[in-house]
């Protein structure tokens, strides 16, 4: 359910594997004709190029060419984080091939590639061979020579026809690297928002902390306008000692913040894999201002939820969880039926003629079929499980879209809050600067307190760092939204790196 585009190319794969079936089973029910040797030629070699990363490929395709879905796209990738923050990118860039979580997918991915070929291998010709070498005696015999007796045997064999279970074990091999594949898809989506989220959350710190050290020199300051009044009989022992205790409250608040920031800049390191020595950012300035969406902008995402549902890939690893339990279904149904398969080989051994022993060796070819009359009722308990598992995972396909839906209605809100909030809060910043102006010249001029203006920077600082965290809580809802539309360009360049 990824789009129309991958839908075909999902039509193509299916085609192809359907005449590579079609072809193995002629090879024991019919003679081969030339067409059919072409098509299965090419069919084998088309595999044999698409299939590795064929659903990521498919992926990639549909998230190039809907031309009429992204034609709003830029309405929020162009105000994605990494777009205005410097040093955001890069770490994305980084995380994309270092984090040891993309490392711990790919190599579940190989473990998966390994068992698709376990699985496909029924289907396959298999030769076998024995080689034995002993020394022998006959006892009986007039000559009680000790001879050496060498014994061998090659064989050739083939399962011809299982109906369909062995083509339905290949297909659940592919459709669990598929699943897998999703699955390493999705952990990049959300190891991109989490990069996003850890570097604002690093730049409020680095902000707070900034703010803090501006609010102690505030303290220290009001200090010495304290002691100096004291000398002069203007201030109170008690007003002195409040601001010292302040003074000292505020060091050590910069410090706790400090390890704080640190505490973040590691955890962000790791998550890209990374060392803290090699982020060279200095988090200076905080979470820069940008222009937020309207209401109604935010609205008109909903025209493209069911676009979103699409491409969505947990419903996708749902939609093909189904598909494999179908098959797992489909292979418990023939598990008594018989079997048919060939085999043809050589082999020697010692054959007693004349009193005498000697080698020969033996060509044998033929037909088998097996036929599992009664196993003791574990078909049907197989047939039970398969038909519990599938309507679990139906009721899962099901629950995934309801849930996919219900995350996109709650971003949208979301977002749309954090929005007005921005705004509110940009407006109370604007607002608290000036009085900051004006309470400056107040002081110059002499009709306010050093106090009072030290209030008011206070309120301004207070202001500054909360507008900072609500525009993170905006970026991040803006970016979660883009994300779960698949508009996010970080997803697109990560596809893009795996189907090279």
């Amino acid at each position: 359910m990824l789009n129309a585009h991958f839908q075909s190319a999902i039509a193509l794969e299916g085609q192809l594997f359907g005449a590579h079936s079609h072809f193995r089973l002629a090879i024991g029910e019919r003679a081969l004709s030339l067409d059919g040797l072409v098509t299965v030629m090419l069919g084998s070699l088309l595999l044999v190029l698409f299939r590795k990363r064929f659903l990521l490929a498919g992926i990639a395709v549909s998230w190039g060419m809907s031309g009429t879905l992204w034609a709003q796209e830029s309405l929020l990738t162009d105000r994605l984080p990494e777009q205005s923050v410097s040093g955001l990118q890069s770490l994305l860039e980084r995380a994309m091939t270092q984090s040891s979580s993309i490392q711990i997918r790919d190599l579940v991915e190989e473990n998966y590639e390994g068992r698709g070929l376990v699985s496909e291998s029924g289907k396959q010709m298999k030769l076998g061979s024995s080689l034995s070498y002993r020394k022998e005696q006959d006892l009986e015999a007039d000559d009680s020579d000790i001879r050496d007796r060498v014994y061998y045997s090659l064989t050739l064999s083939k399962a011809l026809y299982h109906w369909g279970a062995l083509e339905a074990n290949k297909e659940k091999g592919e459709l669990s690297l598929r699943m897998e594949e999703l699955k390493t898809f999705e952990a990049y989506r959300n190891l991109a928002l989490d990069v996003r989220r850890r570097y604002l959350n690093i730049l409020i710190a680095r902000k707070d902390i900034e703010l803090s050290e501006k609010n102690l020199e505030l303290y220290r300051s009001q200090l010495e306008q304290a002691e100096e009044r004291f000398k002069s009989g203007t201030a109170s022992t008690v007003q002195v000692h409040a601001l010292s205790l302040s003074v000292n409250k505020s060091e050590l608040d910069v410090l706790r913040k400090e390890n704080g920031f640190q505490d973040q800049v590691d955890y962000l390191a790791r998550l890209v894999g990374m060392k803290s020595s090699e982020i060279e950012q200095d988090f200076v300035g905080g979470v820069p201002k940008r222009d937020s969406l309207e209401t109604e902008e935010i609205q008109s995402l909903e025209n493209y939820f069911d676009g979103g549902v699409d491409r969505s890939s947990s419903i996708e690893q749902s939609s093909k969880a189904v598909e494999y339990y179908e098959k797992d279904l489909h292979i418990a149904n023939q598990r008594r039926k018989p079997k048919i398969g060939m085999s043809i080989g050589l082999t020697q051994y010692d054959l007693d003629s004349r009193g005498a022993r000697r080698p020969e060796e033996i060509v044998y070819g033929g037909v088998s079929i097996s036929w599992s009359i009664f196993d003791g009722a574990a078909t049907r308990g197989y047939k039970k499980s398969a038909i519990a598992q599938l309507e679990e995972m139906n009721a899962q396909f099901e629950d995934a879209k309801s849930t996919y839906r219900f995350n996109l209605e709650r971003a949208q809100r979301l977002l749309d809050l954090n929005a007005r909030v921005l705004k509110r809060d940009e407006t109370a910043l604007e607002l608290s600067e000036r009085h900051v102006a004006e309470a400056t010249k107040d002081f110059e001029e002499g009709r306010v307190t050093f106090d009072v203006l030290g209030n008011t920077q206070k309120n301004f600082m207070t202001q500054d760092l909360q507008t900072n965290r609500s525009r993170a809580a905006y970026l991040n809802s803006l970016a979660e939204m883009a994300s779960l539309l698949g508009f996010d360009p970080f997803a697109q360049k990560f596809i893009a790196s795996r189907t090279e």
